[in-house]
């Protein structure tokens, strides 16, 4: 599990609370997530249950330590009986912030976020992700380092140190919704775990025009996975994190109710030399009916150039459609459906969710994934007696 960054938060936030330190009220939820997967689970070591119930909660919290110094934390616990790890939990951030003249200083476990697209980002490259909160990537871990932000006119620098390389954190053994038929057996970092990594980033804003460029330097966020053969049999996988050299850039243009969007890198090093781009749109239609209801459309297309022995990536030749429908009302009734074509293998990813909310802190909502033709697909293979449907309740503190 992924608790061991807490042995080092939890001392500075008792720290905290022992000064005249001005702290806010603290914010979060608390939730109970009930998955029910209909069909049996495609390898052995997985769990049989129907019905993967769990318990789930986060906390943010800020305090001031004095006019020049703020500390926010960020953090995440979730207890499932049916999953691999059945305490999971990672501290997303925690971090000292401080104003030295005109640069903007961030110390601890940072949590960047560099992405424009709605279903992928190639150039979000300095958090880790956990694939076993979202298997689509979105929910990051927290990355110890330093960072520094200054402005000058229109245009945001930021550099950053990262001192120490986490490990991407997939679904194994007993967990349902696995990209590999095999657990991870070892780690290898390149030049090792606590080798520093080193990322710039540039980012110019000129009415509604937005281009950022970014470089990174250090070991990639995707591991290679080789498998562990004994007596002819795979017990499992190597996982290897190459040195590697990236260089992203992502341009934002809104024109009218539209935003034209795109995310290019180009990584070098490792296993393979390759780039990646995507581009996308965002249209947003408002007061469909005589209210504040609107309608958000995504479409966007996803192609890299990366060879067979590149890290197992999902989005490589994909299109991706989304419909998102709000009522901007009180009580927030949303629907958001998703579909992902994968060109190549022709697999498809149909994703439904609808939330509502109860009340003022309460909100529930509705989840149904279901993997299409995946058996040939790498990065889906796995999920063919995956399909699920999920209930969710969460009290917002």
């Amino acid at each position: 599990m992924r608790l061991r960054m807490v042995s080092t938060v939890l001392p500075c936030a008792v720290l905290l609370f022992s000064i005249n330190a001005v702290a806010k009220a603290p914010r979060g939820y608390v939730g109970i997530d009930a998955v029910l997967f209909p069909d049996a689970p495609l390898y052995p070591e997985q769990s049989s249950a129907t019905l993967h119930p769990s318990v789930q909660g986060s906390l943010d919290w800020s305090a001031y330590l004095n006019q020049d110094i703020r500390f926010d934390l960020s953090a995440y616990l979730r207890a499932a009986t049916q999953d691999h790890d059945d305490l999971s939990g990672d501290i997303r951030e925690a971090v000292f912030r401080s104003r030295i003249d005109d640069i903007d200083l961030k110390m601890g476990i940072l949590q960047e976020n560099w992405s424009i697209l709605e279903a992928w980002n190639q150039v979000d490259f300095v958090n880790q992700r956990d694939m076993v909160e979202d298997f689509q990537g979105k929910v990051k871990l927290g990355q110890p380092g330093v960072s520094a932000t200054t402005y000058y006119h229109d245009l945001v620098l930021t550099a950053l140190i990262l001192p120490y390389t986490r490990e991407r954190r997939i679904a194994e053994q007993e967990d349902r919704l696995r990209t590999l038929p095999a657990p991870i057996v070892h780690s290898t970092f390149e030049n090792g775990q606590t080798d520093s990594s080193y990322a710039l980033r540039m980012q110019y804003r000129l009415g509604d025009f937005d281009l950022s460029l970014s470089q990174f330097w250090g070991h990639s966020r995707e591991p290679i996975y080789m498998p562990v053969i004994e007596s002819q049999s795979l017990i499992g996988f190597d996982e290897l994190y190459e040195d590697v050299a990236q260089t992203g850039a992502t341009m934002q243009y809104v024109f009218g109710d539209t935003v034209f969007k795109a995310e290019v890198i180009n990584q070098t090093g490792g296993a393979d030399s390759f780039v990646g781009s995507s581009i996308g749109s965002e249209t947003i239609f408002n007061q469909i009916s005589d209210g504040f209801d609107s309608v958000t459309v995504y479409l966007e297309g996803y192609y890299d150039t990366r060879n067979e022995r590149a890290p197992l990536t999902p989005f490589q030749k994909d299109v991706f459609l989304g419909f998102r429908y709000n009522t901007n009302s009180v009580n927030n009734e949303l629907l958001d459906i998703r579909y992902t074509h994968d060109l190549e293998y022709h697999s498809d990813l149909i994703d439904v969710r609808a939330s509502r909310r109860l009340g003022d802190s309460q909100i529930v909502s509705l989840q149904f994934l279901l993997p299409q033709s995946v058996v040939d697909d790498p990065a889906l293979q796995g999920f063919r007696q995956d399909k699920y449907f999920k209930l969710s309740w969460a009290l917002y503190l």
